[in-house]
């Protein structure tokens, strides 16, 4: 894939599309961090993350010399990242912002974006599709490659659905422009948001086992409402998730409709998991709930949750509590422990102080 991912930076405007329409239709190899953690990637330098994307595409996603070629890296960034383990690709896309790159480019996508009028009419040739792929697919059929501006709103698209915790702490705490910031937030509730919803309530629907009576989950595109019931002998919840017109910019508020032999504390518990997933984790809606439904099984199988983060299924590596302190004999995430280790700059037990 290095040479293709070369070809991104190319003179040639429409050799640069064909390259990036052709790696975002190749899946990566995933095998060089099959077998990683969080633990093990934590340290790695930035360059031998880097080195998990073919050839150039690190260089073009930070210092390429026209914003096309940037864009199409960032897109093909995103879409071979998305074949890697969990953990690798959560640290690949926390090094981007902690290097500045994702701000750097959210930042030139406002400037790129056709936000002049971001509540009205959008010209079909500025219009997001459904999917990178479909946009890449239409340009390649053109003579001529689309307007900057285009491909700006199929790539904000784009992060939105990889790494939505991410563009919306941009947008809350590091978007500075408050006309912007409004711009911004109009034009992805009338261009975005739609398509968005639609993909999450696909999702769900797709990847959701319909023929578990457990565990249901139906999606309202019209009303931005997602109601999941669980059930497990004798006991029953059910909950809603709230989706705001410019999702997922702002938090996903989530409700108890009702339920069954469940305590305030444990049901605060739970409540405090899911927001914490949708609040910090990139993905879908349905990967979030499919977390929480293992936290709740794990809950009724009796296994203890992690003291740091308050989860049974951590909701990068998907490991249970499994290091315990022989002091106090509460088990932690590995994950937990490495970032509480590593802020504390010690190595005691988060709760009792004893040496780990």
């Amino acid at each position: 894939l290095a040479p293709l991912a070369a070809l991104l930076g190319a003179r040639a405007p429409l050799v640069r599309w064909y390259a990036a329409a052709i790696l975002c239709s190749t899946r990566a190899d995933a095998s060089k961090a099959s077998s990683a953690s969080t633990a093990d990637t934590a340290d790695l330098p930035v360059r031998g993350l880097s080195e998990l994307l073919p050839g150039d595409i690190g260089c073009l996603m930070a210092n390429g010399d026209d914003p096309s070629s940037r864009f199409l890296a960032w897109a093909s960034a995103l879409h071979l990242s998305s074949d890697l383990p969990g953990d690798v690709r959560s640290h690949l896309s926390t090094i981007w912002k902690q290097e500045s790159q994702l701000p750097a480019l959210l930042h030139e996508l406002t400037l790129a974006l056709p936000l002049t009028n971001p509540s009205g009419a959008l010209d079909k040739v500025y219009a997001p599709h459904s999917t990178f792929g479909d946009f890449l697919s239409a340009a390649c059929a053109c003579s001529s490659p689309p307007p900057l501006a285009a491909l700006a709103s199929n790539l904000y698209l784009l992060l939105l659905q990889r790494l939505p915790a991410m563009v919306r702490h941009w947008w809350t705490h590091e978007l500075s422009s408050r006309s912007v910031h409004s711009a911004l937030a109009r034009f992805t509730e009338s261009h975005v948001s739609p398509i968005l919803l639609r993909c999450e309530a696909h999702e769900i629907t797709a990847n959701l086992p319909a023929d578990d009576e457990s565990f249901q989950v139906r999606a309202s595109v019209a009303s931005r409402q997602i109601t999941a019931t669980y059930t497990y002998e004798g006991t029953s919840m059910q909950i809603a998730l709230y989706l705001s017109a410019h999702h997922p910019l702002r938090t996903v508020e989530v409700e108890c409709i009702h339920r069954i032999g469940v305590s305030d504390a444990r049901w605060r518990k739970w409540q405090r998991a899911i927001s914490t997933m949708l609040l910090s984790q990139n993905g879908s809606l349905s990967d979030a709930l499919l977390l929480w439904k293992e936290n709740v099984d794990k809950v009724f199988e009796g296994v203890e949750e992690c003291p740091i983060c308050y989860a049974l299924v951590h909701g990068t590596t998907r490991q249970l509590p499994r290091l315990e302190c022989k002091t106090c004999h509460n088990k932690f995430h590995s994950a937990c422990l490495y970032k509480w280790f590593n802020s504390s700059q010690k190595s005691t037990c988060p709760l009792c102080q004893s040496t780990f």
